[in-house]
C-alpha cells in the first residue's frame, strides 16, 4: 500500500528569508551556456516533444 504524502514544509524566519535571497540571485543571474542549449535544443526540437501532449 501507497505511503501518504506528507505536506510540504512552511518556511519561517531566517530559513524564508535565505530562501527569498536566493530566489532573487538566481532570478537575476545571467542564463548559462548549458541552459541555453538546453533552450536552443528544446525549441528545435519543439514539435516532437509537443505530440507527447496530444
Amino acid at each position: 500500500m501507497a505511503k501518504p504524502i506528507r505536506a510540504t514544509p512552511t518556511l519561517r524566519d531566517e530559513d524564508a528569508e535565505r530562501f527569498v535571497k536566493q530566489m532573487i540571485k538566481r532570478e537575476s543571474s545571467a542564463i548559462s551556456k548549458a541552459d541555453k542549449a538546453l533552450y536552443a535544443d528544446v525549441n528545435k526540437n519543439r514539435r516532437f516533444f509537443e505530440s507527447f501532449l496530444n
